[in-house]
């Protein structure tokens, strides 16, 4: 055998993991082969070495509390996932229902003022707004006998 493949086989011949023939063959190699003997003491020493290290054992429910912290971790960048989509999506679309809203009444408020609402008086006009005690338009004014025109046409 080459001194490569006996040296792979080494850790296993020392933890005795080898068939009783490939046993027999490093046992043989290492008959003849000193760099292999010298090779085999080393990874004793260090064997030994290693199993005089005390273990440790895990502390119960270690990993249940692994697995809730990761879960806790998990729900945390949902929550963060979900509240980027909301500022990305639903304070433009408020923003744009509000400016609606604004120019919708801005429109409304202007149709009544002007007259052009849908056959409405100028009593209703000057009551919706508690403006009863008020003449729209001030007496004398140069527009005054238009309106007056225009009163008569939607009380009929």
């Amino acid at each position: 055998m080459k001194h490569k493949s006996i040296r792979k086989k080494l850790l296993r011949y020392l933890d005795g993991d080898l068939s009783i023939k490939e046993k027999a063959k490093v046992r043989h190699h290492l008959e003849s082969c000193r760099a292999c003997r010298d090779a085999l003491k080393m990874l004793e020493s260090m064997w030994v070495a290693e199993r005089t290290i005390e273990r440790k054992t895990a502390p119960p429910f270690l990993w249940t509390r692994i697995a809730a912290r990761l879960q806790s971790e998990r729900r945390r960048e949902f929550l963060e996932r979900i509240e980027k989509i909301t500022q990305l999506t639903l304070r433009p679309a408020l923003t744009l229902a509000v400016l609606f809203l604004i120019i919708f009444s801005g429109i409304q408020l202007g149709n009544l003022m002007t007259g052009k609402a849908s056959a409405l008086s100028t009593d209703k006009v000057t009551d919706n707004f508690g403006m009863s005690y008020f003449e729209i338009l001030p007496p004398g004014s140069l527009d005054a006998s238009s309106f007056t025109l225009t009163e008569n046409k939607v009380r009929r």
